[in-house]
């Protein structure tokens, strides 16, 4: 481990660095798709295949330029239950890679309680013409919404409960659409359902700040970060819904993993 690593090893730990070498440090990585990174290549040797890990996840990126050690419990269309009593694809619950030995903890969840990439889907297939396309229930957003950063929190808290020297930061979730303007090509929304889809995402990093601050947490602030890079952008961070074979529509593309990336490693520096 180089110098620089392994002074943020010992930040994270809170004790100072040695001259030389230090113990490594672990790091766990929670969260669903945004955090595992599906379709972005190379897929993640071990675990749930449905998980959709890469090998170029911020969480894959960020261990290896900080010489930490890493668990990644990340999996896609995980929710906070996911993180906190509910197994996916056969394996627990992801809070379950926490331990007292835990120095690290990256969060991104909250999306999937909230129904935010699934709504999008689900108009994106109304308005291709595409048959047996689900309903989206604007209802029921809005009502999960509205509670959604109390779950986000108690993901936290347990976090803290597990590993009580950790330090925990949340990255929410990174800018989809354009903030201002119609839609683009590849990108099948009608003005309405873009502009629901644009308070959908305004209130869930709301409310993902909201549990950061309350719950002594860092936030690691994507969404800002890359609102000049949405799906429809010149230099996009994220995957139209018209996309490349193998590509995952609606997720980030490894130059907008690699951005996050760098803002975690910029928070731990």
């Amino acid at each position: 481990m180089g110098l620089a690593a392994v002074t943020v090893a010992t930040a994270l730990i809170g004790v100072p660095a040695p001259p030389a070498a230090a113990a490594q440090a672990t790091y766990v990585a929670l969260g669903s798709s945004f955090a595992a990174g599906p379709g972005i290549p190379p897929p993640k040797p071990g675990g749930p295949a449905a998980c959709g890990r890469s090998a170029n996840n911020y969480a894959t990126l960020v261990a290896a330029r900080f010489g930490l050690r890493l668990v990644d419990a990340t999996c896609s269309g995980a929710t906070t239950a996911d993180i906190l009593t509910r197994s996916q694809h056969g394996q627990g619950p992801q809070i379950d890679a926490v331990t007292a030995s835990t120095d690290l903890v990256t969060v991104t969840i909250g999306g999937n309680d909230v129904n935010y990439v699934g709504s999008l889907f689900a108009y994106a297939c109304q308005n291709t013409g595409a048959p047996n396309c689900p309903d989206v229930d604007q209802d029921a957003m809005n009502t999960a919404l509205a509670g959604v950063a109390g779950k986000i929190g108690d993901v936290i808290a347990a976090v803290h409960r597990k590993a009580p020297r950790a330090r925990v930061l949340v990255v929410n979730y990174q800018t989809i659409l354009p903030r201002t303007g119609p839609a683009c090509e590849g990108v099948p929304l009608t003005p309405a359902q873009l502009r629901f889809e644009r308070t959908v995402a305004l209130r869930l990093a709301a409310a993902t700040r909201l549990a950061a601050v309350s719950g002594r947490a860092t936030l690691v602030d994507a969404a800002a970060a890359s609102a000049a890079h949405d799906a429809c952008a010149a230099q996009p961070w994220m995957e139209r819904f018209t996309t490349s074979p193998g590509r995952v529509p609606y997720h980030p593309n490894a130059a907008g993993m690699a951005a996050v990336a760098d803002l975690v490693g910029r928070a731990l520096s």
